[in-house]
Order: C-alpha cells, then structure tokens, then sequence
C-alpha cells in the first residue's frame, strides 16, 4: 500500500535531507523556457567583459519566444535565484553559472569515452606500462601486465591503479597524458579541501573518517576488501554527500608540514601545475609515503615520508588531522 500524501507533488515525496530549498530551486528550473533563458544567458556570457547582460528584448529574441508576457512570468521565476536583473537587463548568478557549467562539464564538448591509451609512465608495482580509460564519468589509469591495486568489479577495468571521478568536458586536452595529469591533479586537490574539511562541490562541511580492513591479505589485491591498501581515509559532505576516499598517505602529500619538508630538500610539491612531468614528480613523492596503524582506539595512523635521505613520520587521528609530528 502507498501511504504516500496524494496532495503532494513528486518532488515534495521524493525531498529529504535536501529540504524544502531543494524543492524550490527544482521547480524554478523545470520548464524548457526556463533552461533556455539560463543557456541564452550563458552563451551571451564573456569572462573578465566590462558587460555581460542581456535586455529583456534581446533575450526573447534568442529564445525565440513570441509572447512577451508569458516570457516575463518564466524570467520572473529565475530571479533572484539563477538570474540577476540590472537596469541594463539581465545576468547569471553564481548559482545560474553553476548549473550551466554541471551540464556543460557533465556532458562535455567532445566524446564520452577513452579506449585504453598507453601514457609514457610505468606502473609502480611492476614496471609495467600504464594506459588510461575513460567510461561512466571516470578516468581509469590501468597497467597493461598487473592486477593493479583494487579488484576488478566488473565496472572497473582489469589493471587499475587509479580511479577519479572526472567530468567529460576534460576529454578535450590535447594528449592523453594532459588528461591523466588534470585528474590527478583534480583528484588532489579535492581530496586536500575536504581534508580542511570544505567541500569542493557546495563549501559545505565535509566529514572525514578512517577505514582499516580487519582481515587484511598482506601481498596483492586483498579478497576481503578488494584493495592493495589495508587501510583508507573516507570524506563525506553532510550537504550534498559529495565523497572522496583513498589511501591516507598519499592524500597528505599537499598538506603544509609534508610540503615543508620537501622543499627544504629541492623538491617543490607545494605548487603544482597540470604538465605532465610536474605531476608525475608529485605522484613519486606520493608513492614513498607508507602507512600503519599505531592504535585503533582511538584510531592512530602513522605515515612516514622519506626523500634524500631523510624521513618526517606524522600521526594522524580518524579526521585526519595530523596530531604529532616526528622529525
């Protein structure tokens, strides 16, 4: 039996955490004419102009619509949520860029998918050569000669190394390795906001937590949890459940002691840029962090760093905020 309100409207059943905001912000958008003003306005849009608006002709023209007073309601609509107005016509509000940009960025300006292309880079469990991949809004770097570092689960390809969620619209760039260095370089610095706890998505609070594999297989893919690594940092945004996980080292690799450290020894990781070379150097460091759990309760993780020679070792608590330092 469905004990559903039927004086409800699908969105008010369907809203939950979201809120009542939520419910609004849907019904503002959903109309044709409606995304079509936000496009109309996006597409008129120039960066860094002195002016970026529309009149109130101007933008009927580019609809196409024939009925100004019906047109004033649909406008009316978006106002002060997704449209801006001035006294020489209309603009985008942040939150107007920002839904554009989801569906740009979402569907891309180019093919949605990557045939395995090898990258001049080796796999660091075996030397074999990597290739990248790209299906179902992830970016896959896969070695051609292992099993990587997680089970293959019928959506994830054979091979994996890394997996990062990352937008058709970064297809365009111009070789395959521009594409492998954006993801991670995108990758990383998702994963440092929301160790601040931000998050990258929405700026809004992120929780941070410690997962470590209670029956873990010490050589290969462990069957219990699928993974390489025993142990991994988990980050969920309690406003919009944007997520990021992985391995605690790594992921410390742009925090500012762990920056400090490399550059008193020649190495800049501090300021990273999205060539290719830059962020394969970034990923070498990254590789030499190990980990352990010190205590699981509380939970402890420490994680060493070690470059020319010397080592810098932190603890990190279940937040991942690092509570000691051992130089």
């Amino acid at each position: 039996m469905n004990d559903r309100n039927t004086t409800d409207s699908p969105l008010e059943s369907a809203v939950g955490a979201a809120g009542p905001g939520a419910v609004d912000a849907f019904e503002r958008v959903g109309d044709e004419t409606r995304l079509a003003i936000l496009l109309a306005l996006w597409e008129a849009y120039e960066p860094f102009a002195d002016e970026n608006v529309l009149s109130f002709s101007a933008l009927l023209d580019q609809v196409g619509y024939e009925t100004s007073g019906n047109f004033s309601y649909h406008l009316q609509k978006l106002e002060g949520h997704f449209v801006e107005s001035t006294a020489d016509g209309y603009r985008l509000k942040q939150a107007g860029h920002r839904l554009v940009r989801a569906v740009i960025a979402g569907r891309g300006l180019t093919d949605d998918r990557l045939a395995p292309t090898e990258i001049d880079l080796d796999c660091q469990l075996c030397g074999g050569p990597l290739a990248v991949t790209y299906e179902n809004e992830q970016l896959y770097t896969v070695c051609t000669e292992c099993e990587g570092r997680f089970t293959s689960d019928g959506e994830t390809p054979p091979g994996a190394i890394m997996q990062f969620a990352f937008d058709p619209a970064g297809l365009s760039r111009s070789s395959p390795e521009d594409i492998f260095a954006a993801s991670v370089l995108r990758a990383v610095g998702k994963f440092t906001m929301q160790m601040g706890g931000l998050c990258p998505d929405c700026s809004g609070p992120v929780e941070a937590s410690i997962h470590v594999c209670e029956a873990h297989a010490p050589d290969g893919i462990c069957r219990n949890c699928g993974r390489r690594d025993e142990i991994q940092a988990r980050w969920v945004c309690t406003t919009c459940k944007n997520t990021g996980h992985g391995p605690p080292g790594p992921n410390l690799v742009l925090h500012p002691r762990v920056v400090a450290f490399y550059a008193e020894r020649g190495l800049d990781v501090g300021y990273v840029t999205n060539d290719f070379e830059s962020v394969v150097q970034m990923l070498t460091a990254m590789s030499n962090h190990e980990q352990e759990v010190v205590s699981t309760d509380p939970i402890r993780v420490g994680v060493t760093i070690r470059y020319a020679g010397d080592r810098l070792r932190v603890i990190v608590d279940e937040s991942m905020r690092i509570v000691a330092v051992e130089d």
